[in-house]
């Protein structure tokens, strides 16, 4: 009779020895063969359980699964791992998607970092992430220096609107208006709203590339004084 309370085996395998003392106790009354067909396993299992169990008790049954397994990735393979390692400088999500892309060969990145241990390869370096470039932004020395105006199209309840804004350079003081339409009568309209709304004089007016001096056509946007 086997005893289950016998077995000094790891905490990882006591499901397993304990599944197999099960078969080897219903194989002693009924055969390997019945033992096989209750328990879902070949007959030959079943014998090479009895053999191991006979030889070394217990400890006999615990599983002896190989430490690491043979690697089933093909000479090319690896040969592709270790040049997009060396010669391209690349980690395991690059590799993968170089794999995947060049050679159509899909790995797990795991597999792949597992690969680079094999070949001995050194730790790429870790690199500060670049940041954004800030835009310079324009600036003058004194309020109503320069003012850009700029009109664009805009969505305002799913209805199509324009708007005109107008910033200034220096202080960053700006006007905000929303049209209809895109006429010149709503651009004199915001003109003549941008000289009574800014608490400073407006020198210079730059539209699209082009600074215009408000005193070229002082009747549609001329300073304020």
């Amino acid at each position: 009779m086997i005893k289950l309370r016998d077995m000094q085996v790891r905490a990882p395998y006591r499901i397993r020895v304990r599944y197999r003392l099960m078969v080897l106790e219903y194989a002693s009354g009924h055969g390997p063969t019945a033992a096989g067909r209750r328990f879902e396993v070949s007959a030959r299992t079943v014998r090479r359980w009895r053999a191991r169990w006979r030889a070394a008790g217990v400890e006999g049954l615990v599983p002896r699964y190989p430490r690491r397994r043979q690697a089933r990735l093909r000479a090319e393979v690896i040969e592709f791992i270790r040049h997009a390692r060396q010669e391209l400088a690349d980690g395991a999500s690059r590799t993968r998607l170089w794999l995947q892309r060049v050679h159509q060969v899909r790995l797990a990145m795991g597999t792949i970092q597992r690969v680079f241990r094999d070949l001995g390869v050194p730790r790429l370096r870790r690199t500060r992430k670049r940041l954004p470039r800030q835009l310079k932004l324009f600036e003058r020395p004194e309020p109503g220096d320069c003012v850009q105006v700029d009109a664009k199209f805009v969505k305002v309840a799913d209805r199509r609107a324009f708007q005109y804004t107008a910033p200034d350079e220096c202080t960053r003081f700006r006007i905000l208006r929303l049209e209809r339409r895109l006429t010149p009568q709503a651009s004199l309209a915001f003109l003549g709203e941008l000289r009574r709304s800014f608490p400073f004089r407006i020198r210079r007016l730059q539209c699209d590339r082009a600074r215009v001096p408000l005193g070229v056509c002082p009747g549609r946007a001329g300073g304020r004084d």
